[in-house]
């Protein structure tokens, strides 16, 4: 008995991957710009929050960044969805609010160090504590799911790797963040913009790892599996 011909993805469905890898390609090019030309951005890498670039003259490239790293996640959501890989409802709605709280970030800048706290300052605030936990959860839960499958146990172990690995960086900021916002302490945000760095580095190659995976499951005769 003949198999049945496996089914090739139409053109629109085979760009989504290679669109949010360029996206992302582009969104990395201009960050790299904002850390290395002190005229587009004169802030200290190593002290210097990410969310300071939306007050500097560079502010289009840290804002282009953020778009386009938010659209190109959602068509990664849309390409692991299609496949069956990112079926669970808690998961797509997590990597949802990644890709909202991103636009949100770019949308709402932060209040200016000694400013008045504005609404607009507490909605970047509140958007830029949902990214940076959105992803490694998803990266976390998704690797989990899938670490049994031979198909998918190399990418399943990375994705868990990059998510553990970037959840430490977030503690320095969630912690203040929750004790001083919840609980009205006074508990100072460590001004670590090194150690922000690292977690963006880290959910840079956890999106590499995504995509990368997404482009393996929409090779035509991949067979959909469930999360």
């Amino acid at each position: 008995m003949l198999a049945p011909a496996p089914v090739r993805p139409r053109l629109r469905a085979r760009l989504l991957v290679p669109g949010a890898q360029a996206a992302f390609a582009v969104a990395l090019v201009l960050l790299a710009v904002l850390h290395l030309d002190r005229s587009l951005a004169p802030l200290d890498p190593v002290s210097a929050m990410l969310s300071d670039y939306a007050l500097v003259p560079g502010r289009w490239l840290w804002d282009g960044a953020l778009i386009l790293t938010s659209t190109g996640s959602a068509a990664l959501l849309v390409a692991l969805r299609r496949r069956g890989l990112l079926a669970n409802p808690a998961l797509v709605a997590a990597k949802v609010l990644w890709c909202v709280s991103l636009l949100a970030v770019a949308v709402f800048a932060k209040d200016p160090q000694g400013g008045a706290i504005t609404a607009t300052g507490k909605i970047h605030l509140y958007a830029s504590a949902v990214t940076c936990l959105s992803l490694p959860v998803v990266g976390w839960a998704l690797g989990r799911r899938h670490r049994d499958d031979p198909r998918w146990h190399r990418f399943a172990t990375w994705s868990r790797r990059l998510a553990l690995a970037a959840i430490p960086f977030y503690l320095p900021f969630i912690v203040p963040f929750t004790v001083n916002v919840l609980l009205g302490g006074h508990l100072p945000t460590v001004a670590t913009g090194l150690v922000e760095r690292l977690m963006m580095v880290l959910e840079i190659a956890l999106l590499a790892v995504l995509g990368h995976w997404a482009h393996r499951a929409m090779r035509p005769g991949r067979v959909q599996v469930r999360a």
